[in-house]
């Protein structure tokens, strides 16, 4: 009877380890699916411009972007790609697209097959124009940094010193993100209740960051949030904000 048991035991757990490990498997083949569609959009889609010398320094040209992005080639892809978000030197360099509700996004590729790692998505809810106040962005955080996994980062502010910027592109106009605050939020927070956004609330966004950042701010500035989960406790979030400046 006991090596009955001790049997059933083993078998228990040889498939708690076959499940786990198959587990494992699918989640880094998911990763590695999302990665090299992501990859081959960029090759696709993505101008890099050629970088800035020393004499363009603080001359009109200083303005120029470090990529350009092919939108007649992302809308062949995918109708929903809405725009572009891209920051210098870290992983976040991805199409943003925008469905019927935010879930559609939260686990599927830019072709629309089931993946963990999902898509950087717009909230249902905004102009895809960037005319709301509020614009909100969303994105795992993949333990390999991808998608929005870096926006932690942040906490440091040797790290937003060399990452203060980013770039929001859409088909019509390219914009420069000045970054301003970085912190940990509630999911029920009012951040994403999608309301108008006075100056003063803005401003204790800045106070609450996790970073200082000298940025000025004006009550007729809008701004992009960039949201991923964070595990301080149930429902918390991570939040990167910034002002958005066209070029």
């Amino acid at each position: 009877m006991k090596k009955i048991i001790k049997i059933i035991l083993l078998a228990i757990c040889l498939g708690v380890f076959c499940f786990s490990g198959y587990k494992i498997y699918q989640y880094i083949s998911e990763e590695k699916a999302n990665k090299e569609l992501n990859n081959a959009l960029i090759e696709k889609a993505v101008i890099e411009n050629p970088k800035m010398n020393v004499m363009e320094e603080g001359s009109q040209t200083a303005n120029r972007l470090p990529i350009n992005i092919d939108f007649s080639v992302l809308k062949q892809e995918n109708e929903e790609i809405v725009g572009w978000i891209y920051a210098e030197n870290t992983p976040i360099n991805y199409p943003v697209l925008q469905s019927f509700d935010n879930e559609f996004y939260l686990h599927r590729l830019t072709n629309g097959e089931y993946n963990v790692a999902g898509s950087i998505f717009m909230d249902y809810r905004n102009n895809a124009n960037l005319e709301d106040n509020n614009t909100i962005l969303y994105g795992h955080n993949m333990k390999n940094d991808t998608m929005f996994g870096s926006l932690q980062e942040y906490k440091d502010q040797a790290y937003f010193e060399e990452h203060q910027d980013m770039y929001y592109f859409t088909p019509e106009h390219s914009y420069l993100v000045k970054l301003f605050a970085g912190f940990t939020i509630s999911v029920n927070s009012d951040i994403y209740n999608m309301e108008i956004m006075g100056l003063e609330t803005i401003q204790n966004f800045k106070e609450k960051s996790d970073f200082d950042a000298d940025v000025t701010i004006g009550k007729e500035d809008k701004i992009i949030t960039l949201s991923t989960c964070a595990y301080e406790y149930d429902g918390a979030r991570y939040v990167v904000i910034g002002i958005l400046q066209e070029i």
